[in-house]
């Protein structure tokens, strides 16, 4: 009871901190919240995925979005609720694993490094799929370990739920399979089962199980030919950290960049360490397992962004390993360090945070990076809700802010990822209803490359739709840019 009253307390208090700091916070120059946003409200307002809408994924983050602005209303604060409900729980967890497989001290240290590090790069702190189903995979992952039927039957819950959320989570299934095949399976397989059924069905009634196939067979053959990233990378690479780094400030990177790489290397120390306690039969496989396999579903991009969202685990057993192997009454000397770093790291958000302006906007008061405030401004002075934009190729965030229409069914386009047929179906539907407005971020190949290392000779632009866009939009005099847009109007009809 107590280790349970303890992780109450922890989600309450890192729910209470995310929305003191990032309820409203809004990273303008983010791809991805607005993959979530965009298609989630249009949702909310009837359209179906899969028929009616382009979706990145697996359904799950957008039915769980679109249920909470059906509920709450669209605002940036009910856009931000998953995320802290996921990151708080995420730390509740963390917790109360850690306490579980260790002691309370060995707990309460794993959950500050794991919330200080997790928050502070707050650009992260955004809707995104991954956090939803790796909340999930925690949970299931909790419930194994403490191994009951109901606790298999809810594991098999969660793990189906992460499925659908992000489908390359759905690995755990037979991972798990395997490591409780003679206790739990029978109960475990029926959750699983349960979210299963209900997902398919729900998608049957909107007859949208077909597109919902058919878009899963697209993402298996085009989602990688441009997402294939190294471990642990980070965008712009490594050596870039280093520039203008002399003597001691190159140490100083150094330390820096380690934690920033903390992701990465954990799995590593953990897979290291925990390995040798369950060969000294110190600790149970199935973690070991569950790990490597979360490490797994970060593919085709396990850069540092990625890993970052299932590094709970491995926050969890690196340090219960480490604290299994220092001797008794010494545990203190080796965390004065990690907890120095990670109240540096934490810092870091109260300082983004205090570089940040508030702007009224069509969905509440946001706060954005001084340097964009102006810039938002200006935008929001000609760009009025319920008029048409086509934001091109990516940042559809700019869609959920301004309150504007996409007619087309796409929230993004991704060069390499996207083909031709895209392209020309996008292009379709701007020809047939010309968006009053065009937020224009023209791609350089450097620029592409920064984000998307693999796709050496992929063109980063879509040369007949911007063809048309340049001959059919025109960009305001004087220019206006919204963080590497430029806001285009439409030319005068001849």
């Amino acid at each position: 009871m107590k280790r349970f009253l303890i992780s109450a307390a922890v989600f309450v208090a890192v729910a209470i901190f995310l929305l003191i700091l990032q309820s409203n916070r809004m990273v303008l120059d983010a791809i991805d919240e607005g993959v979530i946003l965009e298609p989630a409200q249009r949702i909310a307002g009837g359209a179906v995925p899969y028929k009616d809408l382009f979706i990145h994924m697996g359904p799950g983050s957008y039915w769980i979005q679109a249920l909470i602005f059906k509920l709450c209303g669209v605002s940036i604060v009910t856009a931000r609720i998953p995320l802290i409900f996921d990151l708080a729980l995420q730390a509740a967890l963390v917790f109360w694993l850690s306490a579980r497989l260790s002691s309370n001290a060995t707990a309460a240290l794993a959950t500050f490094l794991f919330t200080c590090f997790q928050t502070a790069n707050t650009a992260a702190l955004i809707g995104q799929h991954r956090w939803d189903s790796a909340t999930l995979a925690l949970i299931g992952i909790c419930c194994i370990v403490e191994a009951s039927t109901l606790n298999y039957l809810a594991a098999g819950v969660a793990f189906g739920a992460a499925a659908w959320c992000t489908p390359s989570l759905a690995l755990l299934i037979p991972a798990t399979m395997v490591c409780i095949y003679r206790k739990g399976l029978i109960p475990f397989t029926a959750g699983v089962s349960i979210t299963a059924a209900a997902g398919a069905i729900l998608l049957a009634a909107q007859g949208a199980f077909l597109p919902f196939w058919d878009q899963m067979q697209w993402l298996r053959t085009n989602y990688s030919s441009v997402n294939i990233t190294p471990y642990g990378a980070v965008n712009g690479g490594i050596a870039g950290v280093f520039e203008g780094a002399d003597g001691i400030a190159k140490v100083v990177v150094l330390i820096m960049l380690t934690c920033i790489e903390l992701p990465a290397i954990l799995p590593i120390t953990a897979i290291a360490i925990w390995g040798y306690l369950v060969f000294k039969k110190q600790q149970s496989v199935y973690l070991l397992v569950s790990m490597l396999v979360l490490v797994i579903t970060a593919y085709p991009r396990p850069d540092l962004g990625h890993l970052a969202f299932i590094a709970a685990l491995p926050y969890v057993m690196t340090v219960v390993g480490i604290s299994s192997l220092v001797p008794a009454g010494k545990g203190i000397r080796f965390a004065v360090v990690p907890l120095l770093l990670s109240l540096a790291f934490a810092s870091n958000t109260i300082g983004t945070w205090r570089d940040t302006e508030k702007i009224e906007s069509p969905v509440g008061s946001l706060r954005v990076d001084k340097t964009y405030k102006a810039q938002l401004q200006q935008v929001l002075s000609h760009v009025r809700p319920n008029e048409t934009l086509y934001v091109h190729p990516y940042m559809p965030v700019h869609y959920f802010i301004t309150q504007t229409r996409n007619p087309t069914r796409f929230s993004y386009l991704c060069p390499g990822q996207m083909t031709a047929t895209e392209e020309q179906e996008a292009l379709n539907h701007l020809k047939t209803s010309p968006p009053q407005w065009l937020l224009y971020q023209r791609l350089t190949t450097e620029g592409f490359l920064r984000v998307f290392p693999s796709a050496i000779g992929i063109d980063p632009h879509f040369r007949t739709l911007e063809a048309w866009l340049e001959q059919n939009y025109q960009p305001l005099n004087p220019p206006l840019n919204l963080a590497g847009s430029e806001l285009w109007q439409r030319k005068p009809l001849q």
